[in-house]
């Protein structure tokens, strides 16, 4: 009985998910653009991850929850475009707690690496973990124990973890992408608008070479 329940409950979730990629693609048109469109000012300001690779000339930002598997399965797309000559790369969050438990939680871990110089290696183990703590009850001490293998202090690790600053980061990130009424994520902007996962690349490259 219990393992019927359980089954019934995955795959409620899992319909649940499919609705809203659903939603989330229906607003992206045929040639990977988005509805939403906004100032680079706007999306960038207060922005705390910032990744310039040469002198930039396209600016991407990116909306993420590090327990999203659609995240997860972008990030190779992510970490791409951090290594373009010519791109900025800015990440923000954006934490989808109704379904995602330890989003938020997992959001102010991402923090406290990046205020100890570690954010990206964090991201990078963070998702490549994700099945693990995804759905722990309280997964601090997996935060923590991915910190000391980035060679970070445990203890400071986890004050800043649990600090009013890394929660402000993340509040504040989430309610930039509430004003913009995101529907899911991730969420990618180039140069203000709003651009679909599977066309950012090739969107990129051609004003790249523009």
């Amino acid at each position: 009985m219990e393992n019927w329940k359980m089954m019934v409950a995955v795959f409620a979730g899992s319909i649940f998910l499919v609705v809203l990629m659903a939603i989330g693609l229906s607003k992206i048109s045929s040639n990977g653009t988005g509805t939403i469109k906004v100032t680079t000012e706007e999306l960038i300001s207060g922005a705390r991850w910032v990744k310039t690779t040469g002198e930039p000339k396209v600016t991407v930002v990116g909306f993420s929850d590090i327990q999203c598997p659609a995240c997860k399965a972008a990030e190779p797309i992510a970490t791409e475009l951090r290594k373009t000559d010519g791109v900025r790369f800015v990440y923000r969050h954006f934490p989808l707690t109704t379904i995602h438990k330890n989003a938020w939680k997992g959001a102010r871990a991402l923090e406290a690496a990046r205020l100890m110089d570690k954010g990206w290696e964090m991201v990078a183990l963070m998702f490549e973990k994700q099945e693990e703590w995804a759905n722990e009850g309280n997964p601090d001490e997996l935060f923590i124990g991915y910190a000391k293998s980035l060679s970070l202090d445990e203890n400071e690790f986890g004050k800043k973890m649990m600090s009013d600053e890394t929660d402000k980061a993340v509040g504040e990130d989430s309610s930039l992408g509430s004003r913009l009424q995101l529907s899911g994520t991730p969420t990618f902007f180039v140069n203000g608008e709003q651009v679909g996962s599977p066309y950012i690349l090739d969107k990129v490259k051609s004003l790249l070479s523009n």
